[in-house]
C-alpha cells in the first residue's frame, strides 16, 4: 500500500493553489457585461426595484448619443483618473486613507467609476470588506475584457442623480426636459456635482438654485474640466458665469447654514 507523503514541496503547492483559487472563486461574473443584459437591484424610496438591464434595455442610452459634456464633468467629478487607471486608482487610494486618518474616521473613499459599475451591476450594497474586495476583482478584470467607452456607458445607464432619477436619459429629462445629446456644460456640471451622493446633493438641482456647497462642488468640476483641456478658458468663462441656472457661480459664497457635506469628506461604502 503506497503512502501519500506531504512534503514541503506539496504543501507549497496546495497553499499556492488555494490563493489563486480564491480569487477565481470570489470573481464576479463581470465578462456578463459585455452584451448583457443583467438583472440590477435597486433601492428607491418607493421601494426595492428589480430589472434587467443592458444595451438592448429599450431605456439604453448608448455613449454616442450623450454630449461629451456631461461625460468629461462625471469623469472629473468621479474618477479624474478613469483614461488612465487599469480599474482602481492607487493615487486616490493614498489620499483616501491619508485623508481618514487625519479625521480619525472613515470619511472618503476611493471607488472608481469602474469599480462603481461592478458594485451596480453584479454585488450587493453591504458594507463589507468581502464585497469590496470582490469589487476590486472585477474591476481589474472588467478592465481586461470592456473598452473605457463601454465601462462609462454602463455607469451612466446606471447611476443615480437623486430625486429616484437612475441613469442619464430620465436625469436629462427630469431635470432639464431635454435629451443626452444636448445637455450643455453648465447641465452637465450641474448634473455630475450631484455624485456621489445624488439624494444628499441635489437640493440645488431640485430647486433650480444651487447651495452654497453647490457652487463650490460646481466650481471645481469646471476647474478640473479647463485643467484637463476638456473646455478652453471662453468656455471656461462661460460656464461659471452662467452656471446657477443662468446666475453666476461664488465659489466662496459663506455656507449661511448649507449643511452639505464638502467634497472631501464624502461618506461612501468601503
Amino acid at each position: 500500500m503506497r503512502v501519500f507523503k506531504i512534503t514541503a514541496k506539496r504543501v507549497i503547492v496546495i497553499i499556492l493553489g488555494a490563493l489563486l483559487a480564491i480569487p477565481i472563486l470570489l470573481m464576479p461574473p463581470v465578462w456578463q457585461l459585455k452584451s448583457g443584459p443583467v438583472d440590477v437591484t435597486r433601492w428607491p424610496k418607493t421601494g426595492e426595484q428589480t430589472f434587467s438591464i443592458g444595451p438592448q434595455w429599450k431605456h439604453w442610452v448608448p455613449i454616442k448619443s450623450v454630449s461629451w459634456h456631461v461625460l468629461h464633468a462625471i469623469m472629473v467629478a468621479e474618477d479624474a483618473r478613469f483614461l488612465d487607471h487599469m480599474g482602481i486608482d492607487p493615487t486616490a487610494i493614498y489620499n483616501s486613507l491619508k485623508l481618514n486618518l487625519e479625521k480619525g474616521r472613515y470619511v472618503r473613499g476611493a471607488s472608481t467609476i469602474s469599480q462603481q459599475v461592478v458594485k451596480m451591476t453584479l454585488l450587493s450594497p453591504e458594507k463589507t470588506l468581502l464585497r469590496k474586495f470582490r469589487e476590486i476583482l472585477g474591476a481589474l478584470l472588467m478592465e481586461q475584457l470592456l473598452s473605457k467607452e463601454e465601462i462609462l456607458e454602463w455607469y451612466i445607464n446606471l447611476t443615480e442623480f437623486g430625486d429616484g432619477v437612475f441613469g442619464i436619459k430620465d436625469a436629462a429629462f427630469h431635470y432639464f426636459d431635454t435629451s443626452p445629446e444636448l445637455l450643455t456644460i453648465q447641465q452637465g456640471a450641474n448634473l455630475a456635482l450631484v455624485l456621489p451622493s445624488p439624494n444628499a446633493w441635489s437640493v440645488g438641482l431640485r430647486s433650480r438654485k444651487l447651495t452654497a456647497f453647490g457652487h463650490r462642488r460646481y466650481a471645481h468640476i469646471i476647474e478640473m474640466m479647463f485643467q484637463q483641456g476638456f473646455i478652453n478658458e471662453p468656455l471656461r468663462k462661460a460656464a461659471l458665469a452662467t452656471g446657477d441656472f443662468g446666475r453666476p457661480i461664488d465659489p466662496n459664497m459663506p455656507d449661511e447654514g448649507d449643511e452639505q457635506i464638502p467634497a472631501d469628506e464624502t461618506e461612501e461604502a468601503p
